[in-house]
């Protein structure tokens, strides 16, 4: 069965969607860091672990961050690829949420949500094409 090019309609669609989860899950990631800031400089923790928990915010906020450029700029496969990681990790944290009742049932159910409709949508989405030299027949 041939795959679906990257210009056709199902391809186009997914791409949009999942950009525009990208773009909400950047905003949202930026809020997380602030929070975890906030709560280092408040917390009565030791310095160890309030900078390991702010830097994990950060990290992961980079890696979405720089997904979403790799989206908007020009749809190579490693932005698919890091999309549907980043959608599964974010399917297992909402599990965990709602497993272990850490928040509200609805944020668990919501982030689980975006989990799954990331990851269906990076699975439509079809990368770019590399354009090919002459002489190079891989």
């Amino acid at each position: 069965m041939p795959s679906s090019p990257a210009v056709h309609p199902r391809s186009r669609g997914g791409w949009a969607v999942l950009t525009g989860l990208l773009l909400i899950e950047a905003f949202f990631g930026a809020w997380v860091v602030f929070v975890s800031i906030l709560g280092a400089m408040n917390s009565a923790g030791t310095i160890g672990q309030n900078l390991s928990l702010v830097l994990a915010a950060a990290i992961s906020w980079i890696w979405v961050i720089a997904t979403l450029v790799g989206a908007l700029r020009g749809r190579p496969s490693w932005a698919r690829g890091s999309a549907l990681t980043i959608h599964v990790l974010l399917f297992a944290a909402g599990t965990g949420i709602l497993q272990l009742q850490l928040l509200a049932w609805q944020f668990g159910f919501a982030v689980v949500a975006v989990g799954v409709v990331g990851f269906v949508a990076a699975m439509l989405a079809r990368p770019a094409d590399r354009p090919t030299l002459e002489g190079d027949e891989d």
